[in-house]
């Protein structure tokens, strides 16, 4: 209910704000998917969920969930917390069920914000491999420069989320 609630009105801030324009959602399926998109900016999981055709399950860093406003949020929509650092299989389980279920699970390959890109985390591959879902790739444009590292108000530049077609 809370998705249904702020979703429009978080995509016509956007639009708005930052001249937000997503192409090819057309690529993400109608069932199971598992969406892999680069992470430049801390205002990524916000983009990229109004940018989906519907709710997505984002796996995410556990110690967010300890932030007032923040966790409540990531609880509230349904991450799937990963504690950073370790080998945690819980996630894959976590995630293998929200796929198992039609949910399109969504995540940030390298594991933390880089602005200049990063190694990918072995994870994200393992759950590719064993997923057995298409993986439709996604691009953020322009949001390491809405949100640089280190500043907290987002600057009104233009943004955009590319979807590319799915991966088997």
């Amino acid at each position: 209910m809370l998705f249904r609630l702020t979703y429009r009105a978080v995509r016509l801030f956007l639009r708005l704000y930052f001249r937000f324009t997503v192409t090819g959602a057309s690529h993400i399926p109608p069932g199971a998917a598992l969406i892999m998109a680069n992470h430049p900016s801390a205002i990524d999981p916000l983009i990229l969920a109004a940018a989906l055709p519907r709710r997505g399950r984002f796996i995410a860093a556990a110690e967010f969930l300890d932030m007032p406003v923040v966790g409540w949020a990531m609880r509230a929509y349904g991450v799937i917390p990963v504690r950073r650092g370790q080998v945690d299989l819980s996630v894959i389980k976590d995630a293998a069920r929200a796929l198992e279920a039609g949910a399109l699970v969504v995540i940030f390959p390298e594991g933390r914000v880089s602005p200049m890109g990063g190694a990918v985390k072995a994870g994200a591959g393992v759950l590719a491999a064993r997923a057995g879902v298409p993986t439709v790739p996604a691009a953020l444009l322009g949001t390491a420069r809405a949100l640089p590292l280190g500043c907290y108000i987002p600057r009104p530049v233009k943004v955009r989320v590319v979807f590319g077609p799915p991966l088997p």
